[in-house]
């Protein structure tokens, strides 16, 4: 079971762990994507960023909650 942080007396529930964790894997992501030019292919950018970032935390989440 994961547990809550606490940073500077702010306590930060696991969602919000996996939020934060989510961003650097994203952009790593992000980066490859553009790099290999996936991105040009899409139809809307930003809907499929923002997916990705969903698909990103998910998987997170799952794998905090084994």
């Amino acid at each position: 079971m994961p547990i809550d942080f606490e940073i500077g007396g702010v306590y930060l529930p696991p969602i919000t762990q996996a939020l934060l964790l989510a961003i650097p894997i994203f952009m790593v992501l992000d980066w490859g994507l553009r790099r290999l030019g996936v991105l040009r292919r899409v139809w809307h950018e930003a809907l499929f960023e923002g997916a990705l970032y969903a698909c990103v935390c998910a998987t997170l989440i799952l794998l905090m909650g084994a």
